[in-house]
């Protein structure tokens, strides 16, 4: 019988199928540990409060698995609001993930295998819907089986919101099964040398109900050691990071010196002062408690698990680097301290965690996307922030802008030649106006949005700092702003506009995806490139909200949405769909939908804002106008954008119905507007103006200052990767182009015989010689054209073309005549025809598309009626070579 997937409704109403019945058993405890009030359970528990729990200290599984929810009804993460059952069926497992809703659009399949990283094995796209088809399966938000975490069990998810994501945000999934404590068992009382004595092929899963006990990969206490305390180990993998089913050897239980648990606090340090001694309690507050003194040194003399170790590595004399580190006890008590222990964790911890998980990989193809991966992010990036860049590395040109902190010029960096725009903050200026942290703030947006190639984001490549200057190396936008362009062009048609709406779209999705809301976008934030493509400049304002939502009003009167206006309300990235409107409304009609007659009052807008609806023209079409409308509601749950689909909801709205996002992401499109070139698309040098120095005369910076932005200096590896690799490329090219040049200074027929190659369907052209003369002793250079049905040449400075068809060729072979490669036709009536590349390289690709190419015309050709006409050209009659070439090449 096909088995059914539960909503999350009926999973709330312990409707789901299979229940808690069966082979479903669990018991949940009030305390940890598996102490106080305690519920056993056969069935589905919707609401495990009316199971006279107050709270859920520990869970015991005698047999499952169970799916725990964390709250009524709600099919989220496992924190112990409700329990179901989680079935695991079929030896083989296998899932179908789609990149858009409703199973449409691209798809991977994965089969009996753990994925880490959707991206890293070939699916970039999106996890809109899941169709599992047997198994259990555990989906991951972030790479690495890092993040929340979602069950899919066997059947359909038609969109994220069925697995209760907030995005289509999947990245890693891994196959759900576990050993349960099932099969052959053995209990161990003492030490146990070698697990397969006891007829034991593996060790899959542990129940230790007293210890802590030891385990060793190999046999006789040998390699690497695994701790297990008190508890349940029901998988090889809830005590070893490695692949390995086998990994657990032999055992041996951990003497402890005490059964108690003790522990002295200190007032100062060194263990002197007031002090309070804890035995075997757990204490909510040192206050109610009656010690009210700060806690500066501690002393603990129970014979916890790593004070245990620590004494029998040193009992060994085993307390060194080596030893620690192969083991993962060591790695974990270093691991520990670092993050623990030390005011700034040692980086490399993660870079040795990820070797580990290196020498995990048996795939040749994932040790080296892997590692390509590692040194990306630790030897490259450790690299790149040691190479302090300085204003001795860029050659500033003309000022093209300033703000209100600072300048921005034109440069060119001084090793590749790549042009840069670069915006510098004075230090004192900044001070003066306290606008410290808007300058980090925007460091950091630019960093979270510059990674992941979005081409409609004016990206940074680089940050650094001077004495007196904070200097931001971004992309070059030569062609003016959309104010400017909007001044002089007047306003767009809804077609124009469509273009212009469709790339900030893209930009917008771009930092929505890194949780960064931009809270500034006008006409005069997008900058337009010299083909007349769009970027979102100016991330000052921008915001992340990933750990903490916003609420402060900040941007641009007449663009601010209600929710950011009213002070004290919380927003994200609904904030940006509102100003978007606003923003499109302007190109269309040359103002901001609430700045009517040119009023500069702010209060006005602002009410106008908060309290009027908007009233469109009717020359609008009814898409644009259902489009604006969706933009400028106030009620954010109803606004376009804000319903749970984000950008992809504004996307598939009627107004850009036919409009191709992949086109759009590759800037397919031809722009309505390309700014002229040759000329400044922005105010004059002498328009722009400079500061007045004695605004900040009396300024001074303090050792105090500088220190602020120490860690300021920043390079994107990624794109200094593809600055480096845009130079070099066109560099070879240029030395390419000019032998190019002068081979065609010297044979100007080569140009018009590549030219005749153009629009037609040559599959591949060039130069080869051609055995011919009467006696078929001598090399002629000719120029060859190789279609479907025929090969066509010429002699050099001859415009008469020669034919053979592919219907007139009997075999291609590769032969040999003097100790030189040659490619042999064997035609009808007896006749050979004899050709030779000038290098190996052309050999191989001339016999491989002449093969292919002959082949493919012999399988049409016995599929097409037989036509008695005779042949177009006459082929060259060839005799056969003399008896001494016959004799030295076979033929």
């Amino acid at each position: 019988m096909a088995e059914q997937h539960s909503t999350p409704e009926q999973a709330a109403a312990g409707k789901s199928h299979g229940g808690l019945g069966g082979s479903y058993k669990v018991t949940v405890y009030e305390l940890e540990n598996f102490q106080g009030k305690r519920c056993e359970l056969s069935a589905e528990c919707p609401n495990l409060t009316d199971s006279l729990l107050e709270k859920v200290g520990s869970i015991q599984v005698e047999s499952g698995p169970i799916l725990a929810l964390d709250s009524c009804g709600v099919w989220q993460e496992q924190k112990g609001g409700q329990l179901v059952s989680c079935s695991e069926d079929g030896p083989d497992h296998k899932l179908h993930l789609f990149e858009n809703p409703a199973f449409s659009g691209r798809k991977m399949e994965i089969v009996d295998d753990d994925v880490p990283s959707l991206w890293a094995h070939g699916f970039q796209d999106r996890v809109a819907s899941i169709r599992v088809i047997n198994g259990t399966w555990v989906g991951y938000e972030f790479p690495g089986y890092r993040g929340r975490q979602y069950v899919f069990e066997r059947g359909e998810f038609r969109h994220w919101n069925e697995w209760d994501a907030n995005q289509p945000q999947l990245q890693s999934i891994i196959i759900f099964e576990q050993e349960n404590f099932q099969g052959h068992s053995h209990e161990l009382s003492g030490p146990c040398p070698n697990l397969k004595e006891t007829g034991m092929e593996k060790a899959g899963s542990v129940l230790v109900q007293a210890g802590p006990w030891v385990g060793y990969e190999q046999a006789n206490c040998k390699g690497e050691q695994f701790v297990f305390e008190k508890g349940e180990y029901p998988r090889w993998d809830s005590w070893t990071s490695s692949r390995r089913t086998d990994s657990l050897s032999s055992l041996r239980p951990i003497k402890v010196d005490s059964q108690e648990h003790k522990i002295i606090l200190y007032e100062n340090p060194n263990f002197t002062g007031k002090k309070m001694e804890i035995v075997d309690d757990d204490v909510p507050s040192f206050h109610a408690h009656g010690y009210q003194e700060k806690v500066s040194s501690v002393r603990v003399q129970s014979g916890t698990i790593r004070s245990v170790m620590q004494r029998y590595l040193a009992e060994r004399n085993e307390i060194t680097f080596d030893k620690i580190f192969n083991q993962k006890i060591g790695f974990l008590l270093f691991k520990d301290f670092c993050l623990n222990e030390i005011d700034e964790a040692v980086p490399q911890v993660k870079f040795y965690e990820e070797i580990k998980e290196y020498e995990k990989l048996d795939n040749e193809e994932d040790r080296l996307r892997r590692s390509r991966q590692m040194y990306d992010a630790y030897i490259m990036r450790e690299l790149l922030s040691c190479t302090h860049l300085t204003m001795n590395d860029f050659s500033v040109h003309r000022i093209i802008g300033r703000g209100g902190f600072g300048e921005v010029y034109g440069c060119r960096k001084a090793d590749t030649g790549k042009m840069y725009a670069m915006k510098c903050l004075d230090k004192k200026r900044v001070k003066m106006k306290q606008g410290e942290t808007l300058a980090l703030n925007e460091r950091i947006m630019l960093s979270l949005v510059s990674t992941g190639d979005c081409p409609f984001i004016v990206c940074m490549t680089y940050a650094f700092h001077t004495p007196d200057k904070l200097c931001f190396i971004l992309d070059l936008m030569n062609g003016g702003d959309m104010h400017y362009h909007l001044s002089q062009h007047g306003v767009f048609s809804e077609k124009e506009m469509r273009f212009y709406a469709s790339e900030i779209i893209l930009g917008l999705e771009h930092m929505h995806t890194r949780f960064v809301v931009y809270r500034d976008l006008k006409p005069a934030n997008i900058l337009l490139d010299e083909y007349g493509h769009v970027r979102i400049s100016d991330l000052g304002l921008a915001c992340d909200f990933s750990k903490k939502k916003p609420h402060a009003s900040v941007g641009t009167h007449g663009y601010m949405a209600p929710e950011v206006l009213q002070k004290g309300t919380s927003y994200d990235s609904s904030a940006d769909w509102f100003s978007l409107g606003c923003m499109l409304f302007k190109l269309l009609r040359g103002h901001s939908p609430f700045r009517q007659h040119k009023t500069k009052d702010k209060h006005e807008i602002d009410r106008m804002t908060l309290t009027v609806n908007v009233q469109l023209p009717d020359a609008f079409s009814p898409e644009l106008r259902s489009l604006l409308e969706g933009l400028l509601r106030r009620d954010v749950s109803q606004r376009l954008g804000c319903c749970g689909g984000g950008a992809q909801e504004v996307k598939e709205h009627i107004f850009f119905k036919g409009i191709d996002w992949q086109h759009v992401y590759l800037r397919k499109y031809p722009p309505p507007l390309i700014p002229p070139r040759g000329e400044v698309n922005a105010a004059d040098a002498f328009d722009i103006g400079s500061f007045d120095e004695e605004d900040t005369k009396g300024i001074k910076l303090l050792d105090c200052d500088q220190d602020l932005y120490k860690n300021f200096p920043l390079v994107i590896s990624e794109r200094w990767q593809q600055e480096v690799v845009e130079t070099i490329y066109d560099a070879v090219n240029a030395d390419t182009d000019k032998i190019e040049a002068r081979k065609r200074a010297k044979n100007k027929q080569l140009g018009q015989e590549e030219d005749y190659a153009l629009g037609k369907d040559c599959i591949m052209h060039g130069f080869m010689l051609k055995l011919g003369n009467p006696f078929l002793t001598q090399w002629q250079r000719r120029y060859f054209y190789l279609f479907p049905n025929r090969l066509e040449w010429r002699g050099e400075g001859d415009s008469r073309q020669n034919l053979l068809t592919m219907d007139q060729i009997l075999s291609v072979e590769e032969t040999q005549i003097k100790d030189r490669k040659c490619i042999l036709f064997r035609i009808k009536g007896g006749k050979q025809f004899v050709l030779q590349c000038e290098s190996d390289p052309e050999f191989a690709q001339w016999l491989k598309e002449l093969t292919c190419t002959f082949t493919e015309a012999q399988r049409l050709l016995r599929r097409t009626p037989k036509f008695l006409n005779k042949p177009r050209t006459t082929i060259l009659e060839l005799s056969k070579p003399p008896l001494c070439h016959r004799n030295s090449s076979g033929i």
